[in-house]
């Protein structure tokens, strides 16, 4: 069966963004992470209990889906609305990606121009979710600050993508 190259590029897109959905969702954790820490630990006195306490919270955020990750993290801290919007607005287009595009789209992938009309919608859904990312990363990075570990984070992707390291969640 021959497939045509631009439902190949299709499924790209839908993969690429499918990516970008997972590391909205891992950037979400890392701002319940962030806030937790920034709060309640100073970095250079933590305890065993502590870190106890930290592996448990890390095992519960990656067990929660993103919808739930954002419904914990609005009720822990007070955001811009802006930041709520845009963040609501992704996790919207991520469930639609995952649960609804190729349904919503139904016999558009047959057809040249219905395939053209899909990748478009893809690259405009990875806008969103690459705009909700910045914000979170931003909190993250202002988090981070205020608890005196400015640029950590960066320091740490630098340092597993030399080593070619997978990082266990």
């Amino acid at each position: 069966m021959d497939i045509p190259a631009d439902r190949y590029e299709l499924y790209a897109e839908f993969g690429i963004t499918a990516e970008k959905a997972q590391a909205l969702e891992f950037e979400a954790g890392n701002v319940a992470l962030a806030f937790i820490t920034c709060h309640f630990l100073k970095p250079d006195q933590i305890t065993d209990e502590q870190r106890e306490m930290l592996q448990g919270v890390m095992n519960d955020v990656n067990r929660k889906t993103l919808g739930t990750l954002l419904k914990q993290i609005k009720t822990t801290a007070t955001f811009d609305q802006t930041i709520l919007d845009t963040v609501d607005a992704a996790l919207e287009r991520r469930n639609y990606l995952m649960h609804k595009f190729f349904r919503s789209h139904n016999f558009a992938i047959f057809g040249e121009e219905g395939r053209t009309a899909m990748i478009q919608e893809l690259k405009d859904i990875q806008k969103q979710l690459d705009l909700a990312h910045a914000m979170l990363s931003a909190v993250t990075s202002s988090l981070d600050a205020l608890a005196g570990r400015s640029g950590m984070a960066e320091k740490l992707v630098e340092q597993l993508v030399a080593e070619g390291k997978r990082v266990a969640i």
